[in-house]
């Protein structure tokens, strides 16, 4: 897991709208994110019984982005172990029964490596629509 969030503290350091936290979410002890999160973001992570869990954490109209590796991604090297790869459609049948899914793509990629990914964008609540923005006036 990359604990690493000093790029997030430099860029977001003195605005009172972000609240950065770094979390074990292996060490066996219950879940410690409290309701009300705008976004939760997972990048080449996956342990399944932390997506109850995610999905409760949202605040209405968070989001979840999330992508990692999926079976298929041993022909490319690691990871390999069939425990640590997602079925194909997994996120989405993990996410998309509770949460508005927005974007879901599965596949091999070739950047920054190839890989066998799997991602997901998905809302908690209804899909909104942002508002009209009216043509521009001539002078």
């Amino acid at each position: 897991m990359d604990r690493d969030t000093s790029v997030l503290v430099r860029r977001f350091s003195g605005d009172a709208a972000v609240e950065i936290r770094s979390v074990d979410l292996e060490d066996g002890g219950p879940w410690r994110l409290d309701p009300g999160f705008d976004g939760i973001v997972v990048t080449n992570y996956f342990h399944r019984p932390l997506f109850a869990p995610m999905i409760d954490a949202l605040a209405p109209g968070g989001a979840v982005l999330y992508e990692t590796f999926m079976v298929g991604n041993e022909r490319f090297g690691r990871p390999s172990n069939p425990d640590f790869l997602l079925k194909p459609g997994e996120l989405l049948a993990a996410f998309g029964a509770a949460l508005t899914v927005v974007a879901f793509e599965q596949g091999i990629v070739d950047e920054p490596r190839p890989a066998v990914l799997q991602r997901i964008a998905a809302v908690k609540g209804p899909p909104t629509m942002l508002p009209a923005t009216p043509p521009p006036t001539g002078s």
